[in-house]
């Protein structure tokens, strides 16, 4: 054990059949839009299943965003505050009362008041 190491023998070319090479493995000199464009032709179905998910994907957001900026214009009439109910009340008790005093102001001008014009009607039945 002298120092000595083993002679390393030279190095050998390997010769490669390309001919054996098909097309479903592409060589390494093949630019990428050709590997892709050869897997898309070996994968129609799923490069259609993907494309249809994407359209479908981009409608719904386009009619969503169409939909929320529509309510984002009407924001301001909806900001307006409700009123509380008791407001409602007061407003159709008042518009009640409003067409009590037309449906008034219409009697007086016939001369007859309602229960009149009702006694007319029973006492014609007779």
């Amino acid at each position: 054990m002298s120092g000595q190491t083993a002679p390393v023998p030279p190095p050998q070319n390997i010769a490669l059949d390309t001919s054996s090479i098909t097309s479903s493995s592409p060589s390494p000199s093949s630019s990428v839009w050709e590997r892709i464009s050869t897997w898309a032709s070996e994968n129609k179905a799923l490069v259609y299943t993907i494309a249809g998910v994407a359209v479908v994907v981009t409608g719904a957001g386009a009619v969503y965003y169409l939909s929320d900026s529509r309510r984002e214009k009407d924001a301001p009439q909806a900001e307006e505050k409700r009123k509380s109910k008791k407001e409602r009340r007061k407003e159709k008790k008042k518009a009640e009362e409003e067409k009590n005093e037309e449906l008034n102001k219409s009697e007086e001008s016939t001369g007859m008041s309602l229960d009149t014009i009702q006694l007319d009607e029973a006492l014609s039945l007779l």
